[in-house]
């Protein structure tokens, strides 16, 4: 099954917007995090809205490629973009907050999802 144009158009202004505002939002957890260490605003607050809106993020970055044409997931990888530009500072969030082995947990999934997808995107640009 093939996508008109027009569905295709659609579907690349959705993904560009989605990592666009994704990585804005990823930003702002970091500009959060550096407030909160310069005593701007309580760093446990801090820890608490960036670890939530992480989880958010990276679920509908996952479930925005996931939801994706499924021949088309090997092409739109940018979606994810976001998903690991907010994983550093979720992370150092959580384990502030005092989550030490799931910290690591969630680090090695999210490295190895990272490094799966980079495998598989190195790989397609070699056929």
């Amino acid at each position: 099954m093939s996508t008109s144009p027009e569905e295709l158009r659609r579907l690349v202004r959705r993904d560009l917007v989605l990592a666009g505002c994704g990585s804005l939002v990823a930003v702002w957890t970091s500009s959060l995090l550096l407030a909160a260490r310069f005593g701007f605003i309580h760093h446990q607050t801090a820890d608490k809205v960036v670890a939530a809106v992480s989880i958010v993020l990276s679920l509908v970055c996952i479930f925005w490629w996931a939801a994706g044409p499924r021949d088309m997931w090997r092409d739109r990888y940018f979606v994810l973009i976001p998903l690991f530009l907010t994983a550093g500072p979720g992370l150092y969030a959580l384990h502030d907050l005092g989550a030490g082995l799931l910290v690591v947990a969630l680090s090695s999934a999210i490295g190895f999802f990272g490094a799966a997808l980079l495998g598989i995107a190195l790989a397609r640009r070699r056929a």
